[in-house]
Formats: structure tokens, C-alpha cells, sequence
């Protein structure tokens, strides 16, 4: 059986790839731009459940944003959590096109090695193409950046809040951060 985890709600087509890629999952709650997942998670049957979004750091965010508190960063992952209910953003900065490219060169991978454009405007218009969210090329690229620093945070949070979910401790959460 596949699993689902409608209570993670990622923003763009390679966030969802990316992120059930991390969280070994089937089927997560994808929405189509930032507002859409802060709508989700306000307005929806997850108002008041656990519930995970992934967000880029947009100029304009959604007005639900501002409801959170930033509780740990690194260099592109903020996470954020609101201040009554147990809803969390992960927050990429600047964006997740950006962070991929940013990883791969700390490992040193060549995109192109993987059939992916390296100029940050061809390989953003891949990653926001519907077919981004099943694209072997990515999941491929993935696993090459399993060694990345930021990657491997980026999981431990998932997998940590994923796993505690109304359970989670800020301190335990902090410390993922290093």
C-alpha cells in the first residue's frame, strides 16, 4: 500500500518530487504557488490538524505567513511555526530552483550530467513544468544530492515532523539546524 500524507502540502511541481523523495511517500498534498498552501492549510480539513507546507521565500507571501514564528534557518531553510495551531512552513530561500542549483554545485554535480539545463531560468522553467513532480531526471539528481548539507537537514526536518508531528519539540527541532 502507498503512502500518503495529505498533511504535507508542498508548493510547486519539483517540491513535490523533492520532498517525497526525502520522506520516501507516495502521494503528498500538492498546490499550485505559496497562497494555495497557506489556503490549504488555514481553510481546509487542516485547519486544525498537523500539517507541513513548503514554501518558497517569495516577495509576497501569503497574509497566513504572518502568523508564524521562525524558529530555526540555515542558509536556505527556514522553519517557521504558527503560533497556536500545529501547522509548520519550511521556507526555501530564495526559491527551490535556486536551492537545487546551490546544492549541486556544493557537491560538485554537473546538471547536465542528468539531461538538466545549469542556467538558473531554463532549469526554473523545468522545475515549474507539471511533469517535474514524477521526472526521473530529478529523482535521479536527488540521490546524487543525498550528501549535501542542506539536503540532508532539509530531510531531517521532514522526516523529524513527519514522524512527532503533534509531538515535535522546538529544542529537538533547533538542534537539526546544528
Amino acid at each position: 500500500m502507498e503512502k500518503k500524507d495529505w498533511h504535507i502540502v508542498p508548493e510547486c511541481y519539483v517540491d513535490t518530487n523533492l520532498v517525497e523523495f526525502l520522506i520516501i511517500s507516495h502521494s503528498v498534498n500538492h498546490q499550485k504557488g505559496c497562497n494555495a498552501v497557506a489556503k490549504k492549510m488555514k481553510e481546509s480539513n487542516l485547519k486544525n490538524q498537523f500539517a507541513i507546507g513548503i514554501i518558497d521565500n517569495d516577495k509576497r507571501q501569503h497574509s497566513y505567513v504572518s502568523e508564524f514564528t521562525e524558529i530555526a534557518h540555515s542558509e536556505h531553510i527556514s522553519l517557521l511555526k504558527h503560533r497556536e495551531r500545529p501547522h509548520y512552513f519550511v521556507r526555501i530561500s530564495p526559491a527551490m530552483d535556486q536551492f537545487i542549483l546551490d546544492c549541486a554545485a556544493e557537491q560538485n554535480i554537473n546538471l547536465q550530467d542528468y539531461d538538466l539545463p545549469t542556467q538558473l531560468g531554463e532549469f526554473t522553467k523545468v522545475t515549474k513544468d507539471v511533469n517535474a513532480k514524477d521526472d526521473h531526471r530529478f529523482k535521479s539528481l536527488f540521490k546524487a544530492l543525498d550528501g549535501s548539507k542542506e539536503i540532508a537537514m532539509l530531510r531531517s526536518v521532514l522526516n523529524y515532523l513527519n514522524d512527532k508531528q503533534y509531538k515535535c519539540d522546538i529544542a529537538e527541532l533547533q538542534k537539526l539546524f546544528g
